[in-house]
């Protein structure tokens, strides 16, 4: 592959990254160099163009083809020029991955999106057969790491309880009804939480909730104005067990179909012979000829399971006589 083609290969990475070189053997090895030449100082966000260093990060991303693949990417450290900044070196930021991180954002949801169906060790075991060397006790710490962004303008939430622990232990799943992105979760289901929070929010003018009446009176007490509406899995939820009730008591328990009509009765039955077909039979042909020998002689097969005179089966027959009395 030439210099350029690799140039153009960055669907995984942003346009201020590209690929140099990439090698495959048991892993899939791809080589990423940084474009920039300046940055700006995450404390003071003075733009600079001192390069101090140079330093590679080893990052383990989605698997290609189920194989293993890293990215070994040679970033930069830069020198701040504001003299009056606490920070004199810092490093440049990834878009793909965050600092001090092994994996790339991409292979931590990817992991996520398994283990939301699994458990930690079972994930952990898929993963390892699309090619990614993950525990169990690391899928725990990155579930650990998610952190929610709270919105304090937000103007239209979604409420639901969650079960952490099914029958044990809920809580309380805030969402944005704008994107439907999680951005509170509150211990408990109760509605107390709920009030707390929801001082913090008074921006809010719309909330679809489930049917609890917790977090009704909680919206009531401390958004009187606010409007709330029923969510669409409880509107679907009502809707089919009304329809169910309709069928009930419009339907019989029972409809009688033949030849395409509906029948007022059951009809009677009839019974019929059922033929075997002999014709199924003409290629199939069995030797019932007694086996001999290659000198001719007679083979007799001694099958002592079924010899009455065996010690066995004369147990069983004196057995069966005592129980017979």
């Amino acid at each position: 592959m030439r210099y350029e083609e690799i140039d153009n290969v960055s669907f995984f990475l942003d346009k201020d990254h590209f690929i140099y070189d990439y090698k495959e053997t048991d892993t899939l090895d791809i080589y990423v160099k940084s474009r920039t030449r300046s940055c700006s100082c995450p404390s003071c966000n003075t733009v600079t163009e001192h390069i101090h260093a140079t330093y590679q990060r080893h990052l383990q991303d989605v698997p290609v083809r189920s194989k293993p693949t890293w990215l070994h990417v040679n970033s930069y450290k830069f020198e701040c020029d504001n003299p009056e900044c606490s920070v004199s070196v810092f490093t440049e930021p990834l878009s793909f991955a965050r600092p001090s991180q092994v994996r790339t954002d991409a292979l931590n949801t990817f992991i996520l999106g398994i283990a939301m169906f699994l458990s930690n060790e079972g994930a952990s075991n898929v993963l390892k057969l699309l090619g990614i060397t993950v525990s169990n006790d690391t899928i725990q710490r990155i579930y650990d790491k998610i952190g929610f962004e709270d919105d304090p303008d937000v103007e239209g939430i979604g409420v639901d309880d969650v079960a952490i622990r099914k029958g044990q232990k809920y809580a309380t799943a805030i969402y944005d009804l704008k994107d439907h992105h999680l951005i509170a979760l509150l211990d408990g289901r109760d509605g107390k939480n709920l009030e707390e929070w929801l001082k913090g929010h008074k921006k809010i003018r719309m909330v679809a909730r489930d049917r609890a009446s917790a977090y009704a009176s909680a919206i009531n007490k401390i958004l009187p104005e606010c409007i709330q509406v029923a969510d669409r899995f409880h509107l679907f939820q009502n809707l089919t067990s009304h329809l169910k009730e309709i069928f009930r008591s419009e339907l019989p328990e029972e409809i009688l179909v033949q030849d395409g009509q509906v029948l007022s009765e059951a009809p009677d039955k009839v019974y019929r012979e059922r033929k075997v077909d002999l014709s199924l039979f003409d290629d199939t042909h069995y030797d019932n000829t007694v086996p001999i020998d290659e000198e001719g002689n007679t083979i007799v097969f001694d099958d002592r399971a079924s010899n009455p005179n065996c010690a066995k089966e004369k147990k069983r027959a004196e057995d069966r006589k005592k129980n017979s009395r």
